[in-house]
């Protein structure tokens, strides 16, 4: 499990804030639900990854397009996995990443990785499949897409995900 040092920290308690303002509004209307933000299934179901082993990708693509240049780095990289969720370089934000079989982490966008990321890393056929269907809900892209919607109402479906990363621990 991995350790909660100040940056993965910082990421969890401002999603656990998002989680609390959305349960408070969603809980009333969708008390069945599994869960009822994107928060509680980072937490629950994310992963750890080490800006200390941090690797360039060959080329890091604009700025602001992070879910974009992970997925292309992913699809010219056979040995990468797409990853999103939320890193800190100062405040939590979502964004993308990747990562390899051995959890080291590729920054596709920024010049200089965060001091922490919190993700979920997804096999390549999800990434494809959300990118044909292009129909998102919110921000992010597969975190975004029509298929959070069903994670919320029916709980995360893990045999989409790859099994890379350290998990949160919270104790």
């Amino acid at each position: 499990m991995a350790v909660i040092d100040q940056g993965i920290s910082r990421i969890v308690q401002w999603l656990d804030m998002l989680t609390s303002t959305a349960k408070g509004n969603s809980a009333k209307r969708y008390p069945n639900w599994a869960h009822h933000h994107i928060g509680e299934v980072l937490i629950k179901h994310g992963r750890v990854f080490r800006p200390d082993r941090a690797l360039p990708v060959d080329n890091t693509g604009p700025a602001k397009r992070c879910f974009h240049n992970s997925m292309e780095a992913t699809w010219a990289h056979d040995n990468l996995t797409y990853v999103e969720g939320f890193a800190s370089a100062f405040f939590p934000t979502e964004h993308a990443w990747c990562t390899d079989a051995n959890g080291a982490l590729y920054e596709a966008t920024w010049e200089k990785p965060g001091d922490a990321y919190l993700g979920i890393p997804f096999k390549w056929d999800v990434v494809a499949q959300v990118n044909e269907a292009n129909e998102f809900v919110s921000g992010g892209f597969v975190l975004g897409s029509r298929l959070l919607l069903s994670w919320l109402e029916s709980g995360f479906d893990e045999s989409l995900t790859v099994d890379v990363g350290e998990p949160l621990s919270r104790n």
